[in-house]
């Protein structure tokens, strides 16, 4: 959104221009609304569009920046406009590959054209000479941290780079490599509204201060504005956000107000409590207040310590062979493609041509069969159900309002 508000400075958008004025192929499900989705509506999580991340996990090997901005023309939107809070990784990345064609008035390459944008407005001018989307040139650099993914186990393990280039199609919504030090330079210009550590000015004042600005609730205390969560500390603005890939976490938080900033890095997927402990007992140090952040970790660490221990007792490393044979062969979806379901030397196996995990049954509290589970990243502990409609297999990834139904490939 620093990148956009940039457009925005130099009269090549304003943050309501529609989408499709930028970019006449943009579409979503709605026709009427893909002419009037604008390009605050994209980086606001207040459209209605759900989280569909397992497209992502499913497809990523696959998908160009084109595919994620065209995905978008089979999403729905679950709610209207400002009804409620709901963050789509699409949508955010669709505005930043509109933003940097728009930036460099070049078409046939969204990816590089965001690239190039984001170098020349955001990167080069704050000095984050060491942040990057290109996955060979940190390969080529060879000094980076290695990404640790969830086990089923609840247990950190280490993964390789190749599993992190799930965010490649959705690279302005979380794809970037960098470093504290290059963190450190964009917390310092965010808290000098917009100005880098070496004085110049990289977006205004009034566009920087724009993306600050509350557009839907997201708790009572908490709103999100343009691709910031918008809080408060002890009466002055929060503003922060985190972030998650399949091996890394981070939160970014800062209180404009008090010129303070905090950037946690771990190199864990789904740390985030971690984290955000990190940050809350930092403004307790800070403004001396008492320390109730102690508390609380050691009773997350003791409901993980619980949660470790059902999921031990419930997991069967064994599969029904007799009951799972039928369930043996190709499936697809419209959206996340085609899987294979294989059983190997007793092994329940499911591969999305971009991963392959095994499946393991998982009890419910009576001890009867509830579902599978993945059982390695990226997606370990994903339910699966096997089901029998109509007299044809079905596989049904996920649970509730996000899950996706695979049937028989013909």
């Amino acid at each position: 959104t620093m990148l956009m508000g940039t457009l925005v400075d130099d009269g090549l958008m304003t943050w309501d221009t529609p989408a499709v004025e930028l970019f006449p192929d943009f579409r979503v499900l709605d026709p009427e609304l893909s002419e009037t989705i604008t390009m605050r509506n994209l980086v606001c999580a207040c459209t209605g569009v759900p989280r569909r991340d397992y497209e992502l996990a499913f497809n990523f090997r696959d998908m160009t920046a084109e595919d994620t901005v065209a995905s978008l023309a089979d999403f729905e939107f679950f709610t209207d406009f400002g009804e409620a809070f709901q963050y789509s990784n699409q949508m955010v990345a669709a505005a930043g590959y509109i933003a940097g064609q728009t930036a460099t008035g070049q078409q046939g390459n969204l990816m590089a054209e965001y690239a190039t944008a984001l170098q020349e407005r955001v990167l080069d001018p704050i000095g984050m000479a060491d942040t990057t989307i290109d996955f060979d040139a940190i390969r080529a650099r060879g000094d980076y941290a290695i990404p640790h993914a969830l086990q089923i186990t609840s247990d950190l393990a280490p993964i390789g780079l190749e599993v992190e280039e799930f965010l490649l199609p959705i690279a302005p919504a979380g794809g970037q490599w960098s470093t504290l030090n290059d963190m450190l330079r964009y917390m310092v210009t965010q808290l000098h509204d917009g100005v880098a550590p070496d004085g110049k000015q990289v977006v205004s004042s009034e566009n920087l201060l724009e993306t600050r600005k509350p557009q839907i609730g997201v708790s009572a205390d908490t709103s999100y504005g343009l691709g910031w969560m918008v809080g408060d500390y002890k009466e002055q603005p929060l503003i922060s956000h985190g972030g998650n890939s399949i091996g890394f976490s981070t939160e970014f938080t800062f209180l404009p107000a008090s010129d303070l900033g905090v950037v946690v890095i771990t190199n864990g997927q789904a740390t985030n409590f971690y984290n955000g402990a990190i940050v809350a007992r930092l403004l307790e140090l800070v403004f001396e207040q008492p320390d109730e952040i102690t508390a609380n970790m050691e009773y997350y660490l003791q409901r993980i310590a619980e949660q470790r221990a059902e999921t031990a007792e419930k997991l069967l490393d064994q599969v029904d062979e007799a009951a799972v044979t039928p369930f043996a062969g190709a499936y697809t979806n419209d959206a996340l493609g085609e899987i294979e379901v294989t059983l190997e030397n007793g092994e329940l196996l499911l591969d999305t041509g971009d991963f392959r995990t095994e499946l393991l049954p998982y009890l419910d509290d009576d001890g009867n069969l509830y579902r599978y589970l993945f059982a390695s990243p990226p997606l370990a502990g994903l339910t699966v159900q096997l089901l029998e409609e109509a007299g044809a297999p079905v596989i049904v990834v996920g649970e509730g309002a996000v899950s996706d139904r695979f049937t028989q490939a013909k």
